[in-house]
């Protein structure tokens, strides 16, 4: 088998080229323009909207000298009922476990009630959270709705401790869509939701931690490494075995379609692999969270791919075409890589499904699924009118003979 290495530089090559223009550092974007204005109001001079983590805005003023820390935290609440969840946590990193919060709860009515919440480890053992008081010096607590649609902020004054260091300091935000009376219930467990953790200085604005930002990167070239590799270049090479064989695309001479084939399942094969692995890693770094599902799912692509993968580098050891375990062997070839791509598929719109990036990727993806269908379609269709011409000629040499 004669594989093309300038075949597999370009495709790792635009692999990397994709990923360096979805890499980006994660959380900061613009306020929007009415929290600004609101924020603007009440003299708060720093702004950051945590578009990926369920669109929470932050603003604040922050006194050195005094220790003064003034806060304005919003978010929309679409849902009957929901809240709002704001706090810091004193401990070596930001995590939900020891932040004492400031949580407000939309009511069914509408209204927008609040408490402080100290956040223990017993929730996660699944003790309800209820009111309760923290370790913070805080004045003007409110909770409001604001005038338009769904947008609720929690402010407060907070006398920080002067041994706490504002230049780097751990505050924690997260949005849920249910309560009962007080008590939050469990938010979502998406990325969005558990990516609600920042090292911040509050002097500047600035994120002084780069762990979740690099997290966020690996999580981006782990997506887009098995979509290239297990969801693009796989698929590729399915539709080469199957048309350029015998046709509508004849490509038989010196075997060139087996040898294609070959290529983009290895080409695939190692992308995927490298993509599979990195999820690996980002599994055994994730402590508060996991994704089961998608990892078992990811755990019997990768196994099977790499049967399937032998498989193909042992086209030698295949039963020759008169041997009579030639046509279970097919049938097993086939089943498997048609069973495996489905599988695919389908744990690529799960992994698509817990990224911030979800609204872009699965209409991007949808689009590759749609692409290949199309192919498929085309290929088919052609085959079939191929096979009705073929059988109309045979049946013209037999009337005539």
């Amino acid at each position: 088998m004669k594989m093309s290495s300038s075949c597999l530089m370009f495709l790792v090559s635009n692999s990397i080229f994709l990923l360096s223009l979805f890499s980006f550092k994660i959380h900061a974007h613009r306020c929007t323009e009415d929290f600004l204005s609101e924020a603007h109001s009440r003299n708060l001079t720093l702004c950051k909207r945590y578009k990926h983590s369920n669109g929470v805005e932050f603003a604040w003023n922050f006194k050195n000298t005094t220790q003064m820390l003034q806060v304005m935290v919003g978010a929309r609440l679409e849902s009957e009922t929901g809240w709002l969840a704001w706090g810091l946590n004193f401990g070596p990193e930001p995590s939900m476990v020891g932040t004492q919060a400031l949580i407000g709860i939309k009511q069914t009515n509408g209204s927008f009630l609040g408490d402080t919440y100290n956040v223990t480890q017993y929730i996660k053992i699944g003790c309800n959270l209820l009111p309760s008081p923290i370790d913070l010096n805080i004045r003007n607590l409110t909770f409001t709705a604001l005038g338009y649609p769904h947008y609720y902020i929690i402010e407060a004054t907070i006398h920080l401790p002067q041994s706490v260091n504002g230049s780097r300091i751990n505050h924690v935000w997260e949005v849920g869509k249910v309560a009962m009376g007080m008590e939050p219930k469990i938010h979502d467990k998406n990325l969005q939701s558990y990516d609600g953790t920042e090292i911040i200085d509050l002097q500047t604005g600035i994120a002084t931690s780069i762990r979740a930002a690099r997290r966020h990167q690996a999580r981006i070239a782990h997506g887009i490494l098995n979509i290239i590799g297990w969801g693009v270049i796989l698929p590729i090479g399915v539709i080469i075995a199957r048309y350029f064989k015998k046709g509508p695309i004849h490509w038989n001479e010196h075997e060139q379609w087996k040898n294609a084939h070959a290529t983009c399942q290895t080409c695939g094969y190692i992308i995927g692999a490298t993509g599979w692995a990195l999820g690996i890693w980002l599994g055994t770094r994730s402590k508060y969270y996991s994704f089961p599902q998608h990892g078992a799912f990811g755990i019997s692509i990768f196994t099977f791919a790499t049967l399937q993968y032998m498989q193909t580098l042992a086209l030698r050891l295949k039963p020759r075409t008169n041997d009579e375990l030639n046509t279970y062997w097919s049938i097993y070839h086939l089943s498997l890589g048609y069973a495996l791509l489905t599988v695919i598929c389908v744990n690529i719109f799960k992994g698509i499904r817990i990224m911030p990036e979800e609204e872009k990727w699965r209409p991007a993806y949808i689009a590759v699924i749609a692409s290949f269908a199309f192919i498929f379609l085309v290929f088919e269709i052609i085959n079939w009118l191929k096979f009705k011409i073929d059988e109309l000629a045979k049946k013209k040499d037999s009337t005539s003979t």
